[in-house]
């Protein structure tokens, strides 16, 4: 239907003679570009009566949504095998259907990206730039920064300045040939993006890549806090310099800090009442968090309102808020994924809409921008180097950091897209900058992927300390456990755990007790000691926290002097968990570790926390570097107080290294005057009379596991408390049913994950396919079933130093956990 109609803007009364049918007429006012369309085009009427729905806002907006998401995941999926980030997809999504690709094509343009629906568009962009601040400010730990070592200090200090120094001295010199940038000051800034690596960025990208809980991810996530405190005050100081004249510079200034303070002055302290006043365990309450979603894009507005930008109160108010739960975890649940998923893709379309390849014109210019991008890039790669190396780290680590250090995403976009938008770079600087970042992103971070070895530690140092297991320590020596905590109902049967292998005075014990919490709501992760957590004001660790560390040490206050406690807090993503504690039992000389059956706590997660401390066990038993058991709960709680305390313990031996373990653990509880301790050896004839003639590694792996059995006989034989039994078996099959008949009244069965050996019988793999729990082994997880003393019976499965043998000339795969052949856990000598 042809109209004439007669717009009334802001800008003055524009009168439009021109007649249109679906498309939109434009004309220019003060410099302004002036969109002139009929009223009432939001929802079409529908097709039936003869209206076109691209036509109507709503619509076209719909259909914006579906391609700009489809782009972005299908760019996401195609890219995963080559170690992409969800940037790079979204960048490459927003690109295509821009003027590089799709919108060369003038009738995709009208139809799908008109010039009025494209501001709806750009609208949402921007309320997602907004939140994902925001929700980037949330997860970020101020603390980090005092908290930051000197190597950290020095790293970030260098890998800023550096480049800095480099990117303004190519840049001034040749500025004036530049058509595309604004001269002045400003040139200072592009140098100052060139060189900054931001903090949200790079701990998305790490968490992208499982590299946030190696050492060399700490370190590097340190160095990047130092660089986003130095960006903050050249923020600040962007403000006051961008205005006109010195009352207006004032000004500004005064209201950039007046919505520090009362940031500072009365949000803070609102949301830690918010946060003290909601019950343990209980979620914030659903008022809360929607206020302060809707105080985002409040204090968004006053943020522009009074001469910033829109980022600059998100990020203020993002930064007052206490990371992790319950407020920080409650504001990131509800929203992360939605901003996320939904709006950053729609910004970086928007950003790709205004990312156009042929606008690239001036090819001299071009040259000589890109010399000073990729001089910056280098800068910063062979200053990051160099700090590094001066900080004795390796060269290849220090390598790996400069390339973790340019690593760039949203916030870098954000930066260039309000350039642009206040015309402080034409479309081809624009471009060149956006897809500079790009393709640096694109290139380094598969680079860290690859040469990245995250059980390696930065201190060359750390590497030579070796395996430790419970049978090389020295029986003088201070005996180490490290017990990793979930929840609070694991307390009570690894305190009595601990009691029973702690009667030893000249080998006293000393326990680090980790309370683990997943990561949720923050962006680094963090390992600190119990004491030092409860200086400060840290809602992240709970009433649970404090009640798991107090109960370990009242025990240890009971102990006599026996046992020595440390707590420690730790918040990390369940999928790189094991790396934090693999780290600090080598740095501490630990030979044992204990962790949960992901079990025992069925009944208090969900089962998906369930699979991931499941995983996180079995990823442990892979790259620790001591002794692992695996404590299967089965009411072992009795009071370690009590007048009437005692404990009956089973040992099962086959033979192998963890059963050379089992037993070795099983001699220190021996020593305690209320341990009854019984040992069950079981003998494979088949083996005894034919396996150790047929195969050399046999024959020493049983002369390993009669010397072990020889000194725990010596040591224990005048302990009335120690019993021995032996069990023949012809095969695999009357293994099992020998272990199904001990049924005696035990409160725990102490057994080895599995055996070593290259014969093969009859049921192996018949057998294997029954097993239900691989982590424990096949006799592990017939111990923890319901057929074994009904259920009722503890069982601590131990696993010799991440699956390596003592005899580290026998072929063995460590990273195999899951045996294909029940020989692997069933034939012994």
């Amino acid at each position: 239907m042809l109209q004439k109609v007669e717009i009334v803007t802001t800008f003055g009364n524009i009168t439009s003679n021109d007649y249109f049918y679906g498309s939109y007429n434009t004309s220019w006012y003060k410099g302004h570009r002036v969109i002139c369309s009929p009223e009432k085009r939001v929802r079409s009427g529908g097709i039936f009566n003869g209206d076109n729905p691209f036509d109507y806002v709503f619509p076209v907006f719909i259909a914006q949504v579906i391609l700009v998401t489809s782009f972005s995941r299908i760019f996401y999926f195609l890219l995963r095998p080559f170690k992409q980030p969800k940037f790079v997809s979204n960048i490459l999504g927003g690109i295509v259907l821009g003027p590089s690709v799709l919108g060369r094509s003038q009738r995709f343009r009208e139809i799908i990206f008109p010039l009025r629906e494209s501001e709806f568009l750009s609208t949402a962009a921007a309320i997602g730039a907004i939140y994902s601040v925001f929700i980037i400010a949330v997860k970020m730990d101020i603390d980090m920064i005092l908290r930051a070592a000197r190597n950290a200090w020095r790293i970030g200090i260098i890998s800023f300045v550096v480049p800095l120094l480099v990117s303004y001295s190519c840049l001034y010199p040749i500025s004036d040939k530049f058509q595309g940038i604004m001269k002045g000051t400003f040139l200072f800034y592009v140098a100052l993006s060139l060189s900054f690596t931001y903090f949200p960025v790079l701990a998305e990208s790490l968490r992208e890549l499982n590299l946030v809980n190696s050492e060399l991810g700490q370190l590097a996530m340190s160095s990047a806090m130092l660089n986003d405190l130095i960006q903050w005050f050249f923020v600040a100081l962007s403000v006051f310099i961008k205005q006109e004249n010195t009352r207006d510079a004032v000004q500004a200034l005064l209201g950039f800090l007046g919505l520090l303070g009362i940031c500072i002055k009365v949000i803070r302290p609102a949301v830690v009442r918010i946060v003290k006043s909601t019950p343990e365990g209980k979620p914030v309450r659903e008022i809360y968090v929607t206020a302060l979603l809707i105080g985002t894009l409040v204090i968004a507005f006053f943020s522009d309102a009074l001469g910033g930008t829109t980022i600059s109160g998100p990020l203020f108010l993002g930064l007052v808020i206490p990371d992790g739960p319950p407020l920080g975890a409650a504001l990131v649940e509800k929203s992360d994924y939605l901003v996320s998923e939904f709006f950053m893709p729609l910004f970086f379309a928007h950003v790709g809409f205004n990312t156009d390849i042929a606008a690239i014109e001036d090819w001299a210019s071009f040259h000589r921008f890109q010399f000073t991008i990729n001089m910056g890039f280098l800068a910063k790669l062979v200053g990051t180097m160099v700090a590094a190396l001066c900080c004795k780290i390796k060269f290849r680590n220090a390598f790996l950091m400069g390339l973790i250090m340019n690593i760039k995403g949203i916030l870098e976009v954000i930066s260039f897209h309000k350039w642009k938008t206040h015309k402080l770079i034409d479309e081809q600087t624009y471009t060149q900058l956006v897809i500079s970042m790009m393709v640096i992103t694109m290139l380094v971070t598969p680079l860290i992927k690859i040469l990245t070895k995250p059980q390696t530690r930065l201190n060359p140092s750390l590497m030579n300390r070796g395996l430790r297991t419970l049978q090389s320590m020295p029986k003088s020596s201070e005996f180490r456990v490290l017990f990793c905590v979930h929840h609070e109902e694991s307390v009570n049967s690894i305190i009595k755990l601990l009691e029973v292998s702690s009667a030893s005075h000249a080998s006293p014990t000393c326990a680090y007790v980790i309370h683990a919490v997943e990561l949720v709501g923050r962006a680094a992760p963090l390992l600190l000691p119990y004491h030092q957590n409860r200086r400060t004001f840290r809602p992240a660790f709970s009433s649970k926290t404090d009640t798991i560390c107090r109960a370990f040490e009242n025990y240890c206050r009971v102990s006599k002097g026996t046992v020595s406690v440390q707590p420690f807090t730790m918040i990390s993503p369940y999928e790189t968990m094991h790396e934090t504690i693999s780290s600090f039992s080598q740095d501490k000389l630990i030979p044992l570790l204990i962790v949960p059956f992901h079990q025992n706590q069925q009944y208090l997660v969900s089962r998906s926390t369930a699979n991931s401390i499941r995983q996180f066990n079995v990823n442990l038993q892979t790259s620790a570097p001591c002794t692992v058991g695996v404590l299967v709960d089965r009411s072992f709680s009795i009071p370690v107080l009590s007048a009437n305390f005692s404990c009956r313990i089973a040992v099962i031996f086959i033979g192998g290294p963890d059963d050379r373990e089992a037993i070795a653990m099983a001699a220190r509880m021996s020593e305690h005057k209320d341990v009854i301790v019984t040992v069950v050896r079981i003998v494979n004839l088949w083996c005894t009379s034919n396996g150790y003639k047929e195969d050399p590694e046999l024959e020493w792996e049983k002369g390993l596991d009669d010397a072990a059995l020889d000194e725990f006989k010596f040591k224990s034989m005048k302990n009335e408390f120690v019993t021995w039994c032996e069990v023949e078996a012809e095969d695999d099959v009357e293994v099992v049913n020998g272990v199904r008949a001990l049924q005696g009244n035990y409160d725990l069965v102490i057994v080895g994950r599995r055996r070593w050996s290259s014969a093969e019988t009859i049921g192996d793999k018949e057998m294997t396919d029954f097993v239900e729990n691989p982590e424990l082994g096949v006799l592990g997880d017939i111990l923890a079933s319901s057929d074994f003393c009904g259920g009722m019976v503890s069982v601590l499965v131990m696993q010799h130093s991440g699956g390596v043998g003592a005899n580290h000339s026998l072929r063995h795969n460590s990273s195999n956990l899951y045996y294909t052949r029940l020989g692997d856990d069933m034939n012994f000598g």
